[in-house]
């Protein structure tokens, strides 16, 4: 029996828009993610040596006395940052993100959502959150963070925390992101880390120079997050409509295939009911 025509009509003119929508959702993600690479290069030699001269110090032996402040461990509640995208069309990006708070946070922790999807899923399953920021749908800018950090520093420095931790969702590559739970106090010395056999001289000393840096480290540690929750969203609605314009373009082939055996099936019907009838006159 033949299809609807006009119905089917309207059903390829729909699947067409939504390709073109998703067609151009994906390119804004690919123009969005390049800009968000460059950023991170640009980043990276700025924070690789504050964290190299942090792993200095924590390596030293001689220079340990004075700074338990930073890296004894605590028992309490955690302080946790969680970053999310604004908003959805990401694939499964938000759904891992939130497996990984779940199996790493406690009610009891303290949370700090940046980003809508994060504040609304803390509050809808009774996390304790303290405050919210927006992620934006731009790149994230450095002096942004200061607000976000004000409130780690302050529950930390005043040991109301045990630990300062961030959960995102890291950049691998542009097929492949990762759910993660990085703490960020108390620093942790780095199996990995290599030192370049070189001695400094320290002034005024290890344990104050690691205190002038803490500020610094929190900052590139966080802000790194930062980016790479960004350009994960990105990879990830990338992908997402990439995939979801393919779909669309199959259905519009689909449906146009089987609009035009519809229609000749009834111009077929129409000869015949034609010769028909010319046969009984």
């Amino acid at each position: 029996m033949p299809q609807n025509l006009q119905q089917l009509k309207k059903r390829i003119k729909t699947s067409q828009s939504i390709a073109q929508i998703t067609k151009a959702m994906e390119m804004i993600a690919a123009s969005k993610i390049r800009k968000a690479q460059n950023s991170v290069e640009k980043h990276n030699p700025y924070a690789k040596k504050i964290s190299f001269m942090v792993q200095k110090i924590l390596t030293d032996r001689d220079l340990l006395e004075g700074i338990e402040m930073f890296s004894k461990e605590r028992r309490g509640k955690k302080f946790i940052y969680v970053i999310s995208p604004d908003k959805g069309l990401c694939g499964g990006l938000v759904v891992n993100l939130f497996k990984k708070l779940n199996s790493y946070a406690s009610k009891d922790d303290v949370i700090v959502s940046v980003g809508k999807k994060a504040g609304n899923y803390a509050l809808k399953y009774g996390y304790n959150v303290l405050a919210s920021f927006n992620m934006g749908t731009s790149f994230p800018k450095y002096e942004d963070i200061f607000p976000m950090l004000e409130l780690a520093r302050k529950y930390y420095m005043s040991a109301e925390a045990s630990a300062v931790s961030v959960v995102y969702t890291k950049f691998k590559n542009m097929l492949a992101q990762e759910a993660v739970a990085k703490e960020i106090f108390p620093v942790k010395q780095d199996e990995n880390f290599k030192d370049n056999g070189i001695d400094y001289v320290m002034e005024p000393g290890g344990a104050q120079i690691l205190k002038d840096l803490m500020p610094y480290y929190l900052e590139v540690e966080f802000y790194g997050a930062l980016m790479n929750s960004y350009a994960s969203e990105q990879a990830s609605r990338m992908t997402a409509m990439g995939n979801a314009k393919e779909n669309a373009n199959e259905i519009s082939q689909s449906l146009t295939n089987l609009y035009n055996k519809s229609r000749q099936e009834k111009i077929t019907n129409e000869i015949l009911d034609l010769a028909n009838g010319q046969q009984g006159i």
